[in-house]
């Protein structure tokens, strides 16, 4: 389904038919310049069907053949898009979540935060970050205070190479700065006050797990409503193994639950 301009995948509940539903906006992981919509297929199915959601799981444009911002406001043009023709599509149109893992979990902070501050649209009711990608933080060791009792060697060469990928912000940001554009480090905006509640999702064993704890510091300090859930054992992406983990299934009905409350 191409809407405005941009691929996307739907994923409605067989029980649903007919019936009006919430709206959760999924956004692949891929360092910002990889992934694509069939990565996260599963987990949207699964959150469609155990959160009765209408899930829609956006194909944005990626770099180098488009760089920052195509992405966010191809994202954000979907989102609006959607709101604009809610009963078309058979959508509450006062009821749209955000959500996505790695850079996708970026990509999320920026939409709403467009969709907040910048457009002041105030379409986004809550957002769920999983282990997201958080640009604007410098962690100097992300082994920090992290205590690896088994597979300690392979672990600590993994947050190595992971925080060494240089393409992921430098291909997708180009020559834009990070620290003082607030669209890109939102954890920085002063605006991060207004977002609406926001759900962090990380594994124990997470290279990004350091900066998911800081914008969660952040986040408190700006006195916005969030949880913070930490996967004891997990590494990054291990929503990917939905079907093989149960803590893979059970953060997804961890950020249904959010949804509800």
């Amino acid at each position: 389904m191409v809407i405005d301009g941009v691929l996307t995948r739907s994923y409605r509940p067989a029980t649903a038919q007919g019936q009006p539903l919430p709206t959760l906006l999924f956004f692949h992981g891929g360092a910002y310049y990889g992934g694509s919509i069939e990565t996260v297929d599963n987990v949207c199915r699964a959150f469609a069907d155990f959160g009765n959601l209408q899930v829609f799981n956006v194909d944005y444009p990626l770099p180098p053949e488009h760089p920052f911002p195509a992405a966010p406001l191809a994202i954000y043009k979907v989102l609006y898009y959607l709101h604009e023709h809610a009963s078309g599509f058979n959508i509450l149109p006062d009821t749209f979540y955000v959500s996505g893992d790695s850079a996708g979990g970026g990509l999320s902070m920026t939409t709403t935060y467009l969709d907040q501050v910048v457009f002041q649209t105030k379409l986004v009711k809550k957002v769920i970050l999983y282990y997201p990608d958080v640009p604007g933080v410098t962690v100097e060791d992300p082994t920090a205070g992290i205590e690896f009792k088994e597979f300690k060697e392979a672990l600590t060469g993994f947050f190595k190479a992971f925080t060494s990928d240089s393409l992921a912000h430098s291909t997708y940001y180009g020559k834009v700065g990070f620290d003082d554009n607030p669209v890109i480090a939102v954890i920085n905006a002063p605006q991060l006050a207004e977002f609406p509640p926001v759900e962090v999702i990380v594994g124990e064993f997470d290279p990004l797990r350091k900066s998911n704890e800081v914008l969660v510091e952040k986040l408190n300090e700006q006195g916005v409503t969030n949880k913070y859930v930490r996967y004891n054992g997990m590494t990054h992406a291990f929503l990917d193994h939905l079907g093989d983990y149960p803590q893979a299934e059970d953060a997804i009905k961890e950020a249904i639950k959010f949804i509800n409350e």
